[in-house]
């Protein structure tokens, strides 16, 4: 949720602007869309597992309808190492294409009622360049690893870790040519950080 309100705690905690007095939240709230939908597009068309982009305009994104509910609210699953390893495997496969999700959790996992997984929230996705992409990629796997021992009781001790990816492709450079400039994407990494950390 992008709005005036939570763009209101990160200018009480940090100083962005610089030079700016000002930064409208509605701006922000547009880059935010704008991001969502360039990252939709891009992990649809290469068979990722996200809702099918329809349009976005100023601050808003039109997707799909997904049935399901997010992770949070499913109390079980017909086979939850099955589901961790899906999950595992989703999280290597997108830093396999240069991204790293940042925000990888119960509530951004959508499960329809086969128990099959739909990815949503891409705003602060980062590059695998990224200078804290490994904390990132690392922070994902553990925010799954303790959900599903308290949740499901199910502990797993083999997991991914970020020396393990191997790049196949850039998609946060495919995301740039598709209208999503780095100019952009600077402007909302730096109000939206302190959300992510």
């Amino acid at each position: 949720r992008l709005g005036r309100t939570s763009f209101r705690r990160l200018k009480d905690k940090r100083d962005y602007h610089q030079h700016r007095r000002h930064t409208s939240w509605l701006y922000l709230s547009r880059l935010a869309a704008t991001k969502e939908f360039a990252f939709m597009k891009v992990l649809r068309d290469r068979g990722f597992p996200v809702p099918k982009p329809v349009d976005f305009n100023r601050h808003c994104v039109v997707m799909e309808l997904i049935d399901g509910f997010p992770l949070c609210q499913v109390r079980s699953v017909a086979n939850p190492p099955l589901l961790f390893a899906e999950l595992m495997e989703l999280i290597v496969r997108l830093a396999n294409h240069g991204l790293v999700h940042c925000d990888f959790n119960e509530f951004n996992i959508i499960l329809n009622d086969k128990d099959q997984v739909t990815l949503i929230d891409f705003p602060q996705m980062v590059s695998t360049s990224h200078y804290n992409a490994k904390f990132y990629f690392e922070r994902d796997v553990r925010c799954i690893r303790e959900f599903f021992k308290r949740r499901y009781h199910f502990n797993s001790e083999s997991f991914p870790t970020f020396d393990e990816i191997r790049k196949i492709e850039s998609l946060d450079t495919e995301v740039y040519a598709s209208g999503f400039t780095k100019d952009m994407d600077q402007d909302l990494q730096k109000e939206v950080s302190i959300v992510v950390n």
